[in-house]
């Protein structure tokens, strides 16, 4: 990846505002990274969840059982910010897809837990690879000497992030 160049210019308030060899300030350019990224990350295929029979509101809630271990319904509900029995109206169809299994907590048997079955888990990975695929043929298509610069720069803003 070719530097880039920064120019310490004034702007209109007579502050230095820095900017790039392209023009751009360091802000502007920040952004462009993320709105381009964001565009790279959308599915190439964004209709395929409904293809699956999927609200996108039933992904997010695939998504979200599969990163908590095995969550209640209150939890789920709090975590999305909703009622329970908002939560039911979204699970229920999973239920019935066989994408999600309900099963009762065993130290509190008021308390009902969720958790993918194996299809949910099939569906999830195939939506992943689906989620990915822009970004997947826009890395395919970079020289390897670009894709390890990119790997320094991602792995050194990873860190950071989790600084």
């Amino acid at each position: 990846m070719s530097p880039v160049r920064s120019k310490n210019l004034k702007n209109s308030a007579g502050l230095r505002a820095s900017r790039t060899s392209n023009g751009m300030s360091k802000e502007d350019l920040i952004q462009e990274i993320i709105e381009n990224l964001s565009r790279l990350h959308r599915p190439v295929d964004g209709d395929a969840w409904r293809r699956l029979g999927l609200s996108h509101a039933q992904v997010g809630m695939l998504y979200m059982i599969s990163c908590h271990d095995q969550p209640s319904y209150k939890q789920v509900a709090n975590h999305l910010g909703v009622t329970q029995s908002a939560i039911s109206q979204l699970i229920d169809p999973l239920l019935d897809k066989g994408l999600v299994k309900r099963h009762i907590d065993p130290k509190d048997r008021r308390i009902s837990r969720l958790s993918l079955t194996a299809k949910g888990s099939t569906c999830l990975k195939k939506l992943r690879r689906l989620k990915t695929a822009g970004l997947r043929t826009a890395l395919a298509g970079l020289p390897s000497s670009n894709l390890q610069d990119l790997h320094q720069i991602v792995n050194k803003l990873s860190i950071k992030r989790d600084k």
